[in-house]
């Protein structure tokens, strides 16, 4: 409804006057409404698989909030993290639009179950790898849905298949005490789950991680040459995001460091740390008292001499 159309039909009345501030009230209130509400695109109608271009023959398959990457080649495909079973079966699927070659080799970005159940799907044809350190983990977690990987490494493992040369590095513990990164040479680009995020801060209470040594590793990741960098979660960025994160941790490390040290309990610390600079970084809000208290945890007991 046309609002000033309706202030000029309303005139003249002693009582429209007041009915006509009702209703401008009423529209103000509902437009303030809709603005306020969230986009339906991405919540409601984002599909729960989907498949994005990144370079040739290399794609994103993104499976609700996990995201891994596979590589077409005249040979086969190889395959990261299936995620989940009912990933791992779409994604199979999806992969013959791609190719008309069998997935050769599976890689474990590390042990989570979040991001490596579901690799059954491929056993038919797929080797599976992941860090030797993984491999102990998986064998004892003993879940039918996940292969117990054929190949391991240690430090570095190259593959080569039609064409395609994809490089698997070790770069110490961080997120988990075994993830690997997954270096493509010829596209610049690296696939690293859960311990770069791109400005997000760290997961929650940082339970399974090693942060002395998680600064470490990304000091290595940055003498890696790449351009594009690719998350297990959230959107795509650049090389200059493994800088960022490292300084994240630095900066979380030497503000809770500084009350550690003078003997704080960990509720003082946590009402009186913060770091603006990162408060625009995704989950900020929720997860950084979290991140604090994680960090408490491990300088306290690194102060212990537990750890």
């Amino acid at each position: 409804m046309d609002v000033e159309n309706q202030k000029v039909v309303n005139r003249g009345s002693g009582a429209y006057p007041y009915r006509r501030s009702l209703w401008l009230v009423f529209l103000v209130i509902v437009c303030s409404l809709a603005v306020q509400q969230p986009p339906v695109f991405g919540q409601q109608d984002r599909p729960e698989n989907e498949v994005t271009k990144l370079a040739d023959d290399v794609y994103l398959f993104r499976h609700q909030f996990h995201q891994a990457i596979f590589i077409t080649t005249p040979k086969g495909a190889i395959v990261t993290d299936p995620i989940s079973a009912d990933a791992a079966a779409w994604l199979k699927a999806e992969i013959k639009k791609y190719s008309d070659q069998p997935v050769r080799y599976v890689i474990y970005s590390h042990h989570h179950n979040d991001h490596i159940t579901g690799g059954s799907v491929f056993a038919d044809t797929a080797t599976f790898v992941s860090h030797a350190a993984a491999r102990p983990k998986i064998l004892q977690a003993g879940d039918s849905q996940t292969p117990v990987p054929d190949l391991t490494f240690t430090d570095r493992m190259f593959i080569d298949l039609g064409g395609k040369h994809v490089e698997l590095i070790y770069t110490g513990r961080n997120h988990s005490d075994n993830s690997l990164v997954v270096l493509l040479p010829e596209n610049k680009l690296l696939f690293a789950v859960d311990f770069i995020p791109v400005e997000t801060v760290a997961y929650r209470t940082m339970r399974s991680d090693y942060p002395d040594d998680w600064i470490e590793s990304l000091k290595q990741v940055e003498q890696l040459d790449f351009e594009a960098l690719v998350p297990g979660h959230g959107r795509v960025g650049k090389k200059e995001h493994a800088r960022m994160f490292r300084g994240y941790l630095e900066d979380l490390r030497a503000a809770v460091n500084e009350h550690v040290q003078k003997g704080a309990s960990l509720e003082e610390v946590k009402k009186t740390v913060q770091l603006p600079k990162y408060e625009q970084w995704q989950r900020y809000a929720d997860w950084f008292p979290e991140n604090v208290e994680g960090m408490y945890r491990y300088l306290s007991q690194q102060r212990e001499g537990v750890r």
